[in-house]
C-alpha cells in the first residue's frame, strides 16, 4: 500500500464529517429550496418534449371534451325523466281522466342514457391510455437525455452537489413530471370543459340558481389557495430530504469501508434516523395538509347543495321550473 493510502487510513479527514464520505458528501444537502430561474424558458423545454405526440395530444383534448360534454348532458336528461315520473304520478294522484305514466318516454330517455355513458367510459378509456403512454415516452425521453447529459457535464458539477441530490433530480422528479402529465394535465382539461359546461347549462336551466350556485365559487377557491399555500413548502421540504436521504445511503455505501475503519457505524445510522425523522414529519404534513381540500370541498359542495335545492324547491312550487330541472 502507497505512503498515500497509509496516511488517509491514518486520521480522519479534517473538515468533513466522518458520517458523510464521497464525492459532495455535506455540498448541497440543507441549501434552501431555489425557484426556476427561467419558468417560461424550462415551461417552453419541456413543451418541446410534446411537440413530436401532436397528434396523441388532440386525441386526449377531443376525447376529454367529449367525455365531459356527454357527462354534463346526462344529468338533464335524467331530470327530463323524473319530470316525466313525477307529472304522470301527480297526475293519476289528482284523479286526471286518461292521467298515466310515460313509461315509453323514459325508457327512451334511459337508452339515450345508457348509449351516453358507454361512449363516455369508452372515451375515458382512450384518454387514459393514449395518455399514459405518452407520458411514459416523454420521461424515457427526459431520462435519456438526462442520462446523457450526466456524461458531459464537469466534474466541478458532482463537486457542489450530493449524489443524493442528483439521483433525485434524475429519478423523484422526473416521476413527479410522470405523474402530473398522466393526471394533471387531462384533470385541468377536463375540469375547464366541465365548468363552461356546467355554467351554460345551469343557465339555460335557471339563471337564479347558476347564481346560488356560484356564490360558493368564490369561497372555494380561497380554501383551495390557503391549503395549497400551507402544504407547498412541505412538499417541497419534501422532495428536498429525499434528495438527501438518497444521497447519504449512496455516500454509506460507496465509503462503508471508511466508515468501518473509523468505527462511524453508528454515527452513520443516527444520522440515518435523523433524516428519515425529518423526511417522515414533512411528509406527514404534506399528505395530511392538503387532504383537507376535500374535506373542505365537499362541505362547501353540501353548503351549495342545501341553497339549490331550497331556492329550487320554492322555484318548484311556483310553477317556475320543473322538478326535473333542480
Amino acid at each position: 500500500m502507497s505512503d498515500k493510502s497509509k496516511d488517509h487510513r491514518s486520521s480522519p479527514p479534517q473538515g468533513v464529517n466522518p458520517g458523510h464520505f464521497g464525492r459532495g458528501g455535506a455540498g448541497g444537502m440543507g441549501r434552501p429550496v431555489q425557484k426556476a430561474k427561467d419558468f417560461k424558458g424550462t415551461l417552453k423545454r419541456l413543451l418541446s418534449y410534446l411537440k413530436p405526440f401532436r397528434v396523441s395530444i388532440s386525441i386526449v383534448l377531443i376525447a376529454s371534451i367529449l367525455s365531459t360534454v356527454f357527462g354534463i348532458v346526462s344529468p338533464k336528461l335524467m331530470g327530463n325523466a323524473t319530470t316525466k315520473l313525477f307529472e304522470g304520478a301527480m297526475a293519476k294522484m289528482k284523479g286526471v281522466a286518461g292521467a298515466k305514466i310515460d313509461f315509453d318516454g323514459i325508457l327512451h330517455i334511459i337508452l339515450i342514457l345508457a348509449v351516453l355513458y358507454i361512449v363516455s367510459s369508452a372515451l375515458m378509456y382512450v384518454q387514459q391510455r393514449v395518455m399514459v403512454t405518452v407520458a411514459q415516452r416523454v420521461v424515457f425521453n427526459l431520462r435519456r437525455d438526462i442520462s446523457e447529459k450526466l456524461t458531459r457535464v464537469p466534474l466541478s458539477f458532482f463537486d457542489s452537489r450530493s449524489h443524493g441530490d442528483t439521483m433525485s433530480r434524475a429519478t423523484n422528479d422526473i416521476d413527479t413530471i410522470s405523474s402530473t402529465m398522466q393526471q394533471s394535465l387531462t384533470q385541468l382539461i377536463t375540469s375547464i370543459v366541465t365548468l363552461v359546461g356546467v355554467i351554460i347549462m345551469m343557465l339555460t336551466i335557471s339563471p337564479l340558481l347558476t347564481l346560488a350556485t356560484i356564490i360558493t365559487l368564490p369561497l372555494s377557491i380561497w380554501g383551495t389557495k390557503m391549503i395549497a399555500s400551507r402544504s407547498q413548502k412541505y412538499f417541497i421540504g419534501q422532495q428536498r430530504t429525499i434528495g438527501e436521504l438518497n444521497g447519504h445511503v449512496e455516500e454509506m455505501f460507496t465509503g462503508h469501508t471508511i466508515v468501518k475503519a473509523y468505527g462511524r457505524e453508528q454515527d452513520a445510522v443516527n444520522k440515518f434516523n435523523e433524516i428519515n425523522d425529518r423526511l417522515y414529519n414533512t411528509g406527514w404534513k404534506a399528505q395530511f395538509i392538503s387532504g383537507l381540500i376535500f374535506p373542505l370541498m365537499s362541505f362547501i359542495g353540501n353548503i351549495g347543495y342545501v341553497l339549490v335545492s331550497v331556492i329550487g324547491g320554492i322555484m318548484v312550487t311556483h310553477g317556475a321550473i320543473k322538478i326535473g330541472d333542480i
